[in-house]
């Protein structure tokens, strides 16, 4: 009368350990790590010999803003690496920048080359818009691509508190084999190989895309201020991207 209770009790242990062993061949979820250009991943990028370690970055990440006496809760943000520029694999890339709450504020947008000749300048009103968000160098605004290996610094000026913030972006090329395997990744993918090889303004966009396909999703907010924390923009993280 026992062997039906038996049988039954070996089948369930039987599936229990299918269960577990499967469980365990499951990666666990794992933060991600962005990797600084110099020190990324070489054999994806086609560097051109190029020395990052040698551009002149001048200006800063973070202009703190006083209203009425007051500084307001986050700063006027270049949201790029500690060492103040990045990487991009694109001919007319976004960068992206955090304005604080200035209503009505007026900001300038402006792109040098490494001669300090203007390649490409915006200017425009927030209205009541404020927080992180991306400026797309335009490619119907009749101004050429981004040259590889050359550096071209960036301003954002808040022009009612004559105050700027500014970084600089470097074009490189991925190697034929890297840019297969970026071809045929999923943008969740992309996010992950962008930010280990160190391709700043990429990763940002490619996350931020993901953020307004999704913008309920938590891992989404979490990578987030996870790499805005190990870029020492701390302040900038707690506000989500727009």
């Amino acid at each position: 009368m026992f062997r039906p209770f038996r049988s039954l009790l070996l089948l369930g242990i039987a599936i229990v350990t299918i269960l577990l062993s499967w469980l365990n061949t499951i990666e666990p979820a794992r933060s991600l790590d962005f990797m600084p250009p110099d020190r990324g991943a070489p054999q994806r990028v086609d560097a051109g010999g190029a020395r990052y370690s040698d551009f002149e970055v001048p200006g800063d990440r973070e202009i703190p803003i006083v209203v009425n006496g007051e500084e307001l809760e986050c700063p006027l943000t270049a949201i790029v690496p500690v060492e103040n520029y990045g990487l991009t694999f694109q001919e007319y890339p976004t960068i992206y920048v955090h304005v604080p709450d200035v209503p009505g504020a007026e900001v300038t947008f402006a792109l040098r080359d490494d001669d300090d000749r203007i390649v490409y300048q915006s200017r425009f009103t927030l209205g009541h818009r404020h927080g992180t968000f991306g400026i797309a160098l335009p490619a119907h605004a009749n101004f050429d691509p981004l040259e590889v290996y050359r550096p071209y610094r960036w301003t954002l000026e808040l022009e009612e508190y004559s105050e700027r913030v500014s970084g600089v972006i470097v074009r490189v090329l991925p190697t034929e084999t890297f840019a297969r395997q970026l071809d045929r990744a999923t943008p969740r993918e992309r996010l992950a190989l962008y930010a280990e090889t160190g391709i700043w303004y990429d990763a940002i966009d490619t996350l931020a895309e993901l953020h307004r396909a999704d913008p309920e999703n938590e891992e989404f907010i979490q990578i987030w201020q996870e790499i805005t924390k190990s870029v020492d923009l701390m302040k900038v993280g707690e506000k989500t991207l727009l």
